[in-house]
């Protein structure tokens, strides 16, 4: 579970870079590289001008997979002032992931976020 957990770690940090760079392109939740051990390795987004169900199925047509909506955390997604257009983007990694599928991510995310 420690190789796992640090094998996440290590994916989920690259997703964060990643995603850091790619204009329009809010995350939520913690987002500093010193704090990672105590994130999970799942990020919701919100992409400028997109809602996050435009954004789900544009990657599904890249073979990516993320889920859209507010996960039945309504109060958070309206805090966040995202009920209105339908929550965020979800984005999870498991030990299963590769750094390529990170990195096929991101290059998806940054024509959709284009």
């Amino acid at each position: 579970m420690v190789a796992i957990a640090a094998y996440e770690r290590e994916l989920v940090t690259r997703l964060l870079d990643g995603l850091r760079s790619i204009r329009g392109v809010t995350i939520h939740g913690i987002v500093d590289r010193d704090r990672a051990a105590t994130r999970v390795p799942t990020v919701s987004v919100s992409i400028d001008g997109l809602a996050p169900r435009a954004a789900a199925e544009a990657l599904a047509r890249d073979r990516i997979y993320a889920w859209d909506g507010d996960f039945y955390a309504t109060g958070l997604i309206e805090r966040l002032g995202k009920a209105d257009i339908g929550g965020v983007l979800r984005l999870g990694l498991v030990h299963y992931n590769t750094a390529n599928e990170v990195d096929r991510t991101l290059d998806s995310l940054t024509r959709v976020a284009g």
